[in-house]
């Protein structure tokens, strides 16, 4: 995926921990972030059209697009994290996966990269 169109992940765990990371480059970069662990805290903001560039390169780089497809629900167990992932290219590629206690192949890898990615957002362009 060359240029993002829109990306959303969203995570949540059982302890009340959640995250949701969106990137809309439609018309020009907006990026929304919602965190809670205890305190809530948003962010929109427009930066600079870099940072989708940014973006798309790290999902490259992660292999994103090895999880399209991926579905797996661990339904005997109601504690856990679940997470839903969407990309969409300007080409027309997407990305859809989705989980509950069940991940792809460098899943933990993937949430890190983009909690530090959103997470530099955050710090910059926070008020």
């Amino acid at each position: 995926m060359k240029e993002i169109k829109s990306f959303s992940f969203r995570y949540g765990r059982n302890d009340g921990y959640m995250a949701w990371y969106r990137l809309d480059n439609e018309k020009g970069v907006n990026v929304g972030i919602d965190l809670y662990d205890g305190e809530e805290r948003s962010l929109r903001c427009e930066p600079a059209q870099e940072l989708a560039v940014e973006l798309a390169k790290l999902l490259e780089e992660k292999n994103a697009a090895a999880w399209d497809g991926f579905y797996d629900i661990e339904t005997c167990i109601c504690a856990g994290d679940s997470w839903v992932f969407h990309a969409y290219g300007k080409e027309g590629e997407e990305i859809h996966a989705m989980g509950h206690s069940k991940h792809p192949e460098g899943f933990a890898e993937m949430k890190q990269a983009l909690d530090d990615f959103f997470g530099k957002i955050y710090q910059e362009y926070r008020v």
